[in-house]
């Protein structure tokens, strides 16, 4: 007689499958988060950096103005540059604020995607315990039939 197979194995082989992919997808969202955090951070840093540039530039321009070694056509074009100064800063902002929110959706994503592997996870682990129950049964049946087999054998024949 043929053994028995276990009559779930394609829905364990899917299950498996599923968590397979489920964990791909957690890979994928969580580089996806790092990669926009080091984003985020590398733009908070150029943000920091352009700050201190035009802090030590406005005191240069400052202590040349007390000194009085600006003329009329310098003060000018220092109006034109804090300008263009404060419109960067504006779109510095902008890309910051940007990239804070793909920094949330991400992380967004990735909780979603840990939550399908946890799912994926408890779904096999629901296969494979009934499977693991279903050959206990088996094996006990298979007992039962080799001792009744063997009684059978032992039983004095009546004749």
């Amino acid at each position: 007689m043929r053994p028995k197979k276990y009559p779930l194995e394609p829905l364990a082989r899917v299950r498996r499958a599923q968590l397979d992919a489920s964990a791909r997808a957690l890979a994928d969202a969580v580089r996806a988060r790092e990669e926009a955090e080091q984003k985020r951070l590398a733009a908070e840093q150029e943000a920091r950096e352009r700050a201190a540039r035009s802090a030590v530039a406005r005191e240069a321009e400052s202590e040349a103005l007390r000194q009085g070694e600006l003329s009329v056509a310098d003060l000018q074009r220092q109006g034109a540059w804090e300008v263009r100064v404060q419109a960067e800063e504006r779109e510095a902002g902008r890309v910051l604020r940007d990239l804070t929110a793909d920094v949330t959706t991400r992380r967004s994503c990735e909780a979603g995607a840990k939550a399908g592997v946890t799912s994926g996870e408890a779904e096999l682990k629901v296969v494979l315990e009934h499977r693991s129950q279903w050959q206990d049964a088996k094996e006990r049946a298979d007992e039962a039939a080799e001792e009744e087999v063997a009684a059978e054998a032992w039983r004095p024949r009546s004749g």
